[in-house]
């Protein structure tokens, strides 16, 4: 791993995110989609990874939390931004982060702070890289040679 914290701008990287296209309507299950979707690459690249949403009361939303990955929302009074840029500027060491956000004035900040910036864009490129690697889940029983067609395409 290259970085000891991934702080990803959540609805920045949501609406930049093609697979989620009309499934936005419902932003709790599109938020969920969406986490579970880059799970597997941004724990591959930090110990520890943040996603940082806009929100009302802020605070975290445990039920997608893992044990390397927490789901964060700004306070009423700041967003998803400020909070990125104040957790990179508090940081002991900010050149161990790196920043997930396509928004060019934030990019700019957090770099100033010391942390590595990459775009939505490169990052949901190497998921769908991961995604393309990945051997499929199989739906069978462990150990079973009885595969079947639908074993190897998603639900």
């Amino acid at each position: 791993m290259d970085f000891d914290r991934l702080i990803i701008d959540g609805y920045n990287l949501m609406y930049q995110d093609s697979a989620l296209d009309g499934r936005r309507s419902d932003l709790q299950t599109a938020r969920q989609r969406l986490v579970r979707r880059i799970e597997q690459t941004a724990l591959g690249m930090a110990e520890k990874v943040m996603v940082v949403f806009d929100g009302r009361e802020g605070g975290r939303d445990a039920s997608l939390d893992t044990p390397q990955l927490e789901v964060l929302f700004s306070p009423s009074n700041r967003t998803a931004d400020g909070l990125i840029e104040q957790m990179v500027h508090d940081a002991p060491n900010p050149d161990r982060i790196l920043v997930v956000t396509s928004d060019w004035i934030e990019q700019r900040l957090v770099s100033v702070f010391g942390a590595t910036v990459i775009s939505c864009r490169e990052f949901l490129l190497r998921c769908e890289a991961e995604e393309r690697l990945s051997p499929p889940k199989l739906h069978g029983k462990p150990g079973s040679a009885g595969l079947t067609l639908g074993d190897f395409f998603p639900e």
